[in-house]
């Protein structure tokens, strides 16, 4: 078995968003625990009578336990930090989508809610796939980020993340929710389309981004 299959999504990004995520989750709870002197006091008083009989096993076994413990740490806080983006990465999702919802650059006031013709099948599967090769992976395409580099080349004009799903499954294209894409080690994790799901058709062109008029 090829070892990069074990390590993907190993990444100081996810556990560091993973150590965040169990500190937030556990820093409550510790705060609502109250000990009373007289609890505090047996505890000292059972800690100094066992602690002759555990100082040997103690020496013996603690570097051991401490680095289980330290290993387990990374490996929950990686697991954790995959399953739960970071706010970081949340807010440039949010920032993504949030193109999905604006006018395109060519866009005038009497247009309305009056959505711009999809782009002919062998073009829009060219901008996907560029849009993936944006990728670390570049297997895959997240469709805001579709959106938002068709929209830069006046395409999509009125479109939302919605329109663009309803579309590619006319087209009979299978989509992954929550798919994990990273960006230079920066975690995303959206709904996309596959490369592999993408059919065959003629060579397309992607445009140039559209300038603005001044």
């Amino acid at each position: 078995m090829k070892l990069h299959r074990y390590l993907e999504g190993v990444s100081l990004t996810a556990f560091g968003a993973g150590n965040r995520r169990i500190i937030r989750t556990v820093r409550p709870h510790i705060g609502k625990v109250r000990l009373t002197k007289q609890q505090v006091g047996v505890a000292v008083a059972v800690l100094a009578f066992l602690s002759p009989a555990l100082a040997r096993p103690a020496a013996r076994y603690a570097p051991t336990v401490i680095t289980v413990a330290l290993v387990l740490w990374v490996v929950v806080a990686v697991v954790v930090g995959n399953a739960s983006p970071d706010a970081d990465s949340a807010v440039d999702d949010q920032a993504l989508a949030d193109v999905s919802t604006e006018a395109g650059p060519d866009d005038g006031e009497d247009q309305g809610d009056e959505l711009q013709d999809a782009p002919v099948d062998a073009d829009l599967f060219a901008l996907i796939r560029y849009v993936a090769g944006m990728s670390d992976q570049g297997t895959a395409a997240h469709l805001s980020h579709v959106l938002k580099e068709g929209q830069a080349r006046a395409l999509f004009g009125g479109w939302k993340v919605p329109d663009l799903k309803a579309h590619l499954e006319d087209l009979g294209v299978a989509l992954v929710e929550g798919k994990k894409l990273t960006f230079n080690g920066r975690q995303r994790n959206r709904l996309a389309v596959l490369l592999d799901a993408l059919p065959e058709s003629a060579p397309g062109t992607v445009p140039t981004v559209a300038q603005k008029a001044a």
